[in-house]
């Protein structure tokens, strides 16, 4: 990816809302790797909202947080939900995600969806989910990548700098 500093779009930010960044970021990357938008890309507007709420009534303790907020929601999973075993960082971002696309089942013939702590929602296959994470630059905050069928996610937490798969 092209310098922070250097790039046109980078310097627009600061005119928009901060929820705009990311999605913003992902549309350059999507540009300049030129991953194919049927391949991946940002899910229907007039349809996310139902993947939203999918997420948060399959995931979310929502009896005792009837809201919907994406913003810190790893806070409000269900305890009766399966965790796996937590990866870290560790400083190596490839390797980390190397290491995320190993707790996915659905390898390349499945659309997931990409949920981010913004609001935004992404469909895609796993390679370009991960092509898009690596190229990221620390725009990024909390981001749920989700099953069609919405019997397992992988959770990645910022302020952890962590991701764990979780069943229903």
């Amino acid at each position: 990816m092209s310098d922070w500093k250097n790039t046109e779009w980078r310097k627009s930010l600061k005119n928009k809302p901060l929820k705009y960044w990311i999605r913003d970021e992902i549309e350059e990357i999507i540009k300049e790797e030129h991953i194919d938008r049927k391949r991946f890309g940002e899910y229907s507007k007039l349809k996310y909202e139902e993947v939203v709420k999918r997420f948060y009534y399959t995931y979310m303790n929502y009896e005792k947080y009837p809201q919907i907020e994406l913003a810190y929601c790893w806070l409000h999973f269900r305890d009766s939900l399966y965790k796996g075993d937590n990866i870290c960082v560790g400083g190596d971002w490839k390797y980390f995600l190397h290491q995320l696309g190993e707790l996915i089942e659905e390898k390349e013939d499945t659309k997931l969806y990409m949920i981010l702590s913004q609001g935004w929602v992404y469909e895609g296959f796993i390679k370009e989910i991960l092509d898009v994470l690596g190229e990221t630059d620390g725009l990024l905050e909390d981001f749920y990548i989700v099953s069609p069928e919405f019997d397992w996610m992988i959770a990645y937490c910022d302020d952890g700098e962590s991701v764990a798969l979780y069943r229903i």
